[in-house]
């Protein structure tokens, strides 16, 4: 069982942990409210309240086996690069930390931290791709030019297997799975986790009316199928 310790319990941190112990994770929670701390122990394996920019706190908690440790404490800056290095010091392999700027992020990648995240950032990079892109259910980006992105089949896709399509012969992307609503229902509005997935589907798979697909590639390229009639 993977173990990560956090730091901040407000929204997102709280997320985290939730997600994280739903997958089986054992989580240590650390805030210094009292609200959040008694919140989150009815949700995550372990919650206590403490400072954690006390180096000396830190230390009395023996973390060395942890996996990793998720630091999301707000807007003080300083407090998140001071705990960030007294986290790196302790020997914990792998820390992610919630930046707040680009200055913030350069300075967490200098002591050494493996993962800066700008969530306000993404998220708002994933809707507004999704928004622009044709026919766009869902949008990850992997680097400026190449995405995942979920979108439903163009009309002339319905009923053909993709050995029929050569998607990436004629478009330069790739089908690397393919989403089906539960029957009966139609896709918008079905929550996620209710939907089959089928992960690296074969060329003798046919696209049906009410598929979802998920395409890997360039925007541009994936772009150009989203345009096929």
């Amino acid at each position: 069982m993977k173990k990560f310790f956090i730091i901040g319990l407000g929204n997102f941190g709280f997320n985290i942990a939730l997600t994280l112990v739903e997958n089986n994770c054992e989580v240590l929670g650390m805030d210094s409210s009292r609200d959040a701390v008694q919140h989150a122990r009815d949700f995550i394996s372990h919650a206590i309240i403490g400072d954690a920019s006390n180096k000396e706190v830190l230390e009395s908690l023996a973390l060395r086996d942890f996996d990793g440790a998720i630091i999301s404490i707000g807007h003080d800056m300083g407090a998140s690069i001071l705990i960030s290095l007294y986290i790196k010091e302790i020997g914990i392999p792998r820390i992610i930390v919630r930046a707040v700027s680009e200055d913030h992020g350069k300075i967490l990648r200098m002591i050494g931290v493996t993962d800066v995240i700008f969530p306000e950032k993404d998220m708002a990079v994933r809707v507004a791709n999704k928004l622009a892109l044709k026919n766009a259910m869902d949008y990850l980006p992997i680097t400026d030019d190449y995405g995942i992105i979920e979108v439903t089949p163009p009309k002339s896709f319905i009923g053909k297997s993709l050995k029929d399509l050569q998607i990436s012969t004629r478009f330069g992307c790739q089908i690397i799975g393919l989403k089906y609503p539960p029957p009966g229902e139609v896709s918008p509005g079905i929550e996620e986790k209710k939907y089959k997935i089928k992960i690296a589907p074969t060329a003798h798979d046919v696209i049906s009316a009410d598929a979802i697909m998920i395409v890997i590639g360039r925007h541009a390229d994936i772009d150009r199928l989203q345009g096929t009639h």
